[in-house]
């Protein structure tokens, strides 16, 4: 069975996106998938403007189209935060076993109902919406070592030529970056790294 790295982050659309492809493959057994959270813009860089012109046309012009080709519902949203505390927590939620569900609590309260999720209240939630505790959640999201492995993560990922979100990371250290990686890997197609 093929073994994947996929880098996500989860303000991300594309990783959005990209995730319901990755887990069917995973669901079908085609591959073994290592998810890796990517911070995007960890501090000091700066972040997006919410109703900035990158947004606006990348939106109207890219994803609301692949979105609707896939059937997935999503929303340009209202907020665009640091995505450090929700990642931690994903390392965290991936530890109790449950990382899917709490991504798609995470994913749904951004890009379907709109919500600030770098905020206690909406760590909490997506907590409890996949399952877990909330308290614990929002101590994992601030935790320093957590906090810490985010870095070494990006570290790790930069030096294998990963620096954007969706990516994904072969075994044989070959990258793809952007939506159909994994449809390309597995059809014995060439990756297309970042350049």
């Amino acid at each position: 069975m093929e073994r994947v790295r996929f880098y996500y982050d989860v303000v991300c659309p594309y990783s959005y996106m990209e995730t319901h492809a990755m887990e069917r493959a995973e669901d079908e057994q085609l591959v073994e998938i290592e998810w890796l959270p990517f911070e995007l813009r960890p501090a000091p860089k700066p972040l997006l403007e919410p109703r900035g012109d990158h947004l606006r046309v990348d939106w109207t012009t890219y994803v609301y189209a692949r979105a609707q080709a896939r059937g997935i519902e999503i929303h340009l949203p209202r907020y665009q935060p640091r995505s450090t505390l929700p990642l931690a927590a994903c390392l965290w939620a991936g530890s109790e076993g449950r990382l899917r569900e709490f991504k798609h609590a995470l994913y749904e309260a951004f890009f379907c109902e709109g919500e600030d999720i770098a905020t206690d209240r909406e760590i909490a939630r997506a907590a409890e919406r996949s399952g877990l505790d909330p308290a614990d959640a929002v101590s994992a999201a601030y935790d320093p070592e957590l906090q810490g492995t985010l870095r070494s993560i990006r570290a790790e990922a930069e030096a294998a030529g990963v620096s954007g979100v969706p990516s994904l990371l072969a075994e044989d250290g070959r990258t793809h970056w952007g939506m159909g990686g994994l449809e390309r890997l597995l059809a014995g197609e060439p990756l297309v790294p970042r350049s």
